[in-house]
């Protein structure tokens, strides 16, 4: 039986209090629009782009080269949304008769699709329709977080019950001025497979490690059961550490990448393996499997 593990909670708060934890601002041009665009535009591509924003592979990596530099996963999908945005791709209006042909520019790299390509083009189209009914993206509620949600999850994209893309928009829109919401207390860590895995590693949620080494894919209900259980894991820390949970999910996004990989974990440059469950076992499962889904 999974639980979380408070005391070790507080050891990796302790650990985080030494390690200068920072927010993004998510200026990045390569990647993000100008901060002085009108205001629908950036808020546009920041619904949409959160609204594909799940995983990018199942068989062959999503990477490539644009403009001479190499992209991979997530870093290429934003990379070419940004390129998108500049020919004016994220209006509602667009998105909602969105054409499979039109989504290639978004969603191909080298003549290679993005493994769920379909999906992805009919959840564009989903949010630029609902964006058009309010009346445009920015009508989307900004001066507070629940409204936030009630409305946007009226997106296909955006259904998921433990909120991981309604919470990765409201904190871009946050990091990026583009909200002010006066219930900020409502923010969550974004959950994740980086963000599972290093919660199952570091023993804040403490599971049979057989279990997440067997490669047996879970349930929709127990995907939903362990990353609610991961979310409130990572709420409880970032209280310990006085960190706004924003700020512990740009950490925990960059460390699970360099650091806490899903293979060949790099444990001399941890912070945490003296608290780390997984380095005292000499264990490092992966995160829960759970694959066909588009909430995460």
């Amino acid at each position: 039986m999974e639980v979380i593990d408070v005391d070790k909670a507080e050891a990796v708060a302790n650990v985080l209090k030494t390690v200068g934890v920072k927010r993004d601002n998510y200026l990045d041009p390569r990647l993000y629009p100008p901060p002085d665009d009108p205001l629908e535009d950036q808020i546009g591509y920041f619904v949409a782009m959160t609204a594909i924003d799940h995983r990018t592979s199942l068989w062959e990596p999503f990477e490539g080269i644009v403009e001479g530099e190499f992209f991979h996963g997530a870093d290429l999908l934003y990379r070419l949304g940004r390129l998108a945005y500049n020919r004016g791709f994220f209006k509602a209006e667009k998105l909602a008769q969105l054409r499979p042909d039109e989504a290639d520019a978004l969603l191909n790299i080298n003549g290679k699709r993005v493994w769920d390509f379909h999906t992805r083009v009919l959840l564009l189209r989903d949010v630029g329709k609902k964006a058009l009914r309010i009346g445009g993206f920015a009508n989307i509620p900004r001066d507070s977080l629940k409204k936030m949600k009630e409305t946007i999850k009226q997106m296909r994209a955006y259904e998921d019950p433990v909120e991981k893309k309604v919470l990765l928009l409201a904190k871009f829109l946050d990091g990026r001025r583009l909200a002010d919401f006066r219930d900020i207390e409502e923010a969550d860590v974004p959950v994740d497979n980086h963000v599972s895995r290093i919660a199952y590693r570091l023993g804040i949620v403490d599971l049979n490690y057989d279990f997440l080494e067997s490669g047996v894919e879970t349930t929709r209900e127990e995907d939903i059961r362990l990353r609610e259980l991961v979310k409130t894991a990572w709420r409880i820390v970032a209280k310990f550490a006085g960190l706004h949970p924003f700020a512990l999910d740009d950490y925990l996004w960059n460390f699970g990448r360099r650091i806490c990989t899903r293979e060949n974990p790099k444990c001399d440059a941890c912070p945490f393996k003296d608290v780390c469950k997984a380095h005292s076992l000499r264990r490092y499962p992966p995160e829960h499997l759970h694959l066909a889904t588009w909430y995460y």
